[in-house]
This record gives C-alpha cells, structure tokens and sequence, in this order.
C-alpha cells in the first residue's frame, strides 16, 4: 500500500471526515432509554454498505441489533473490527454545548474538538475508521486484508445479548486472525498508552423495600415522624452495605471474594517495571479531578493496585425524597446499583451466589438481588502476539514508544472473542485523543497542532495499524 497517497487523501478531505463525526454524534443511541438505536445501526449499516461491505445487514438479538458487515478484500487474512454505536444517557448538568448538537469547540490546549455524547466513547473512533478505510479505496489502493465489522449497541447495557450473535455467526467470525477495537490512545499530553486487556464485570442491584422485608411502610414513603415506631429499609440496607467493606470502603469482605485472584504474571511484572519509569500518575489525577490514590500509593504500588485488585463499588443509591428543600418521610424502598471488576482468574459465575451468601450470613436475607445484566469475565493478550506487535510497530512509524500496559481497569467484552469458542488474539488502538466519557462535555480532539494527534492523525493511524497486521498476522 502507498501510505504516503493514503495520507495525502485522508488531509485533503478533513471537512468531510468531521462531518461524519458530528452526522454520527447527532444521532442519539442512548441504549439505557431506548433513543434512537433503530435508527443509528441503520446509519452504521450504510456505511458498510457505502465503503463496499457485499454483506452489510442488522443482526437482531433479543435486544438491540449487532450491525454486520463483511469487506471481501481477496486476501488470506481476515481482521474482525469491533465497534459499538450505542451511548450512555445526556442528563448530567455542566455540558458547555447541547450534548447532541455535534458542536466543534476550541479547548485549551488542543484546539479545535468536537464536544458531544459518544465523542471518545466510541463513535469518534468508529466514524474515523470508516473514513480512514474509505481513504484507502478512494487513493486508487486496495484495503489490505478482509474485514469483518461487528458494532454493537448494548456495550453500555453489559453486552448482553452479543453472545445471540456470536453464536449465529460462529462460522463466519472463525475464519478471522484477531480483533480489533479502533481507540484514540493518546493522554492529554500526547503520551501513547498501550492496553493489551480488560477486566471483567457483573452488575446487580440491591434492593429491599417493607413489603418483602415484613418491617416499614409497605407501599408508598409515610411521614418522617413515624420512624417512632416504623423501621426503616432505607437505614437496613445502609446497615447491610457496611458489611460488604472494611470501615474505608477498600477491602471486600464477602468471604472467598479473592479466592480466585491470580497474582500478576511474569510478562505482566516485567510490563509494570518498566510501566513505573514513564507513569504519569499527576496528569492521570487531573483528568479524573482527584487529589490523591487510596492510602497515598505512588508509582508501581499504585499501577499494582489499579490493575490487580477486584472491585466492589456502589455506582448510585437512591430512596425516598432527594428533590430540593425539605420534605419528611419515611421511604418504604431502597435501591443500590453495584459492580464488581473482575481480574485474573475470577470468573463472572462466583460473585453473585457469593454476594448472597456473605448478605444471608449477616442476617440481610430480605434483601434481593437483581443481576441486571450477565456479566463477562476479563480478557488479555501477550505483547508477543503479531497483532499486538502490529499496533507497537504503527505507534514506533509516528515517533511514538507507548507506555504498554498489561490491561486496563476498565471493562469491555472481548472475552467473548478472546475466549472459547473463538480464542482469538485481541488489540486496540489508534492515535488520538479524547476523554470525559460518561460525563459533560466529553471529547474527542480533532484538530492538528497541539499535544496530541486530531482527526487526520488518528485516521492515518488507523491505515497503518491496517497495513502492518496485513503483513504481520
């Protein structure tokens, strides 16, 4: 492949590749409300059909469609390209621009950048890959291996129904070599960081209101001076959630919790050594607006903790009255929505029973839980394979040597290609920057010029990392 005409194409045509960003960004694809979903795999659906996809086609599921898409290029070798279309809600205060108007904003001290839902997480990156893959049909070049699109719309739900169609489509996903996932993996800075897995997750609610408990208001809140002589679920489930911690909230207590933990590898501690030279832990508390690690860790003793400690974490509790100024009463429900990050070796099956248990052993039978979606376990890949090796290679052509990280401490659910059936080798990447996804005024820069790459540079990134698995995988 002639790169150099490919690039040449993709910084001639930038206005058009950030329409497409803003076309995508401003189709709303809220998965937790339903909004818009139809219509955005069918914009997705198009196109694959429009970059030369023969078989491009909604898939449905049992929930939201998996948009397919095949690209015959001829060749011997076969990438899936995974991609999800959906987005979290637009409730949050804060956002400077209407969160779906698809708004270009200068922000210091990137320049120009796209502010909307979905910006970074991901349909910047999905927008950027299919100009970046229309880039290269259009110079006159040939796309260097075969693609099999796959691009969800229940990430943001658990992914939960992807596995109706893995199944259906085993046969055809079988011929692949490995995944990709298309990112923007540049920090604020411009530092290029390399993640070669994920953890798992599971999601459940706690819930307990006085009907089932037997004690408190059965059917709607009562006025606050009854708590008298009324119980209180609300203060019951407090009492439970104290049990699932220690006193600081950072040592799960549910008995055989880390049974199954699986200390660091031996790839993975030599990863962290020299992951511990070049971590910028500062420009990381930045971004997440926070002031200090648990217990005031630092460099390896920190990376340690992020990457190899399972998590139990409350995302949000609500009962009763929360609106403005006073209101006495009584709630007669309680709900708690929780996650658990899964490492090395836990398995998705444990934590449930496990979690229902260590609540019946401490006498908070009556409390329910509700797994709202199934879960997926962790998944990784060795930087030793030529996938992975296809990426480092892409990353060392731009001048840039990545800050490789064993995986992240985030969730995504490439188990399910990673894993059995399938047992294929999984990387992601891309050269660019974003961040504040699920939160007001997420980002994705666009423009060239500042710290990190913008549009033009991740969709040139994105023809390399395609030219170099051809040859590598």
């Amino acid at each position: 492949m002639d790169k150099g005409k490919v690039f040449k194409y993709i910084e001639e045509h930038f206005e058009e590749h950030l329409k497409r960003l803003q076309e995508l960004v401003r189709q709303p694809s809220i998965s937790a409300e339903g909004l818009g979903i139809k219509e955005c795999a069918t914009l997705v659906r198009d196109y694959f059909r429009a970059l030369g996809c023969k078989d491009a086609r909604l898939v449905e599921t049992s929930g939201n469609p998996v948009v397919y898409g095949f690209y015959d290029a001829g060749e011997d070798k076969t990438l899936i390209v995974y991609m999800m279309y959906d987005t979290q809600p637009v409730d949050e205060p804060g956002w400077i621009v209407p969160p779906l108007e698809g708004r270009v904003v200068e922000m210091e001290p990137f320049g120009k950048c796209l502010v909307a839902r979905g910006a970074i997480n991901t349909k910047g990156e999905l927008g950027a890959f299919i100009n970046a893959c229309e880039s290269i049909i259009a110079s006159g070049e040939e796309i260097p291996l075969n693609l099999i699109f796959v691009a969800e719309g229940e990430e943001e739900l658990g992914s939960r129904h992807l596995p109706e169609f893995i199944n259906k489509y085993l046969d055809k996903l079988k011929e692949a070599d490995a995944v990709f996932f298309p990112t923007a993996d540049q920090d604020e800075k411009g530092k290029v960081q390399m993640a070669l897995g994920v953890k798992g997750i599971v999601y459940f609610e706690l819930e307990l209101d006085g009907k089932s408990w037997g004690y408190g208001p059965t059917e709607f809140a009562i006025h606050g001076s009854n708590k008298a002589w009324v119980d209180s679920p609300a203060l019951r489930m407090i009492q439970a959630l104290s049990t699932l911690t220690t006193k600081d909230g950072n040592t799960v207590l549910v008995e055989g919790f880390y049974d199954n933990v699986a200390p660091p590898s031996q790839e993975d501690l030599e990863l962290i050594e020299k992951l511990a030279k070049t971590f910028d832990e500062e420009t990381v508390k930045k971004e997440m607006r926070v002031e200090r690690f648990i217990n005031d860790v630092h460099g390896k003793e920190a990376l340690l903790k992020y990457l190899y400690s399972p998590t139990l974490n409350i995302d949000g509790i609500w009962s009763g009255y929360t609106g403005p100024g006073t209101k006495t009463v009584l709630p007669h429900k309680i709900t708690a929505k929780v996650d658990v990050r899964l490492v090395p070796n836990m398995t998705v099956e444990e934590v449930i029973p496990k979690i229902r248990r260590h609540l019946d052993k401490h006498g908070f039978k009556e409390i329910k839980i509700v797994q709202l979606e199934e879960g997926y376990g962790w998944a990784k890949t060795s930087i030793r394979e030529p996938a992975a090796q296809a990426v480092l290679k892409t990353y060392r052509e731009f001048g840039y040597e990545p800050e490789i990280w064993p995986h992240m401490a985030g969730s995504a659910p490439f188990c399910m290609f990673n894993r059995e059936p399938l047992n294929l080798p999984f990387v992601m990447g891309g050269i660019g920057h974003g961040a504040r996804a699920h939160a007001p005024n997420e980002y994705i820069v666009v423009g060239e010029g500042g710290p990190t790459g913008g549009l033009t540079t991740l969709e040139k990134s994105y023809v390399a990392i395609l030219d170099n698995m051809a040859k590598m995988l």
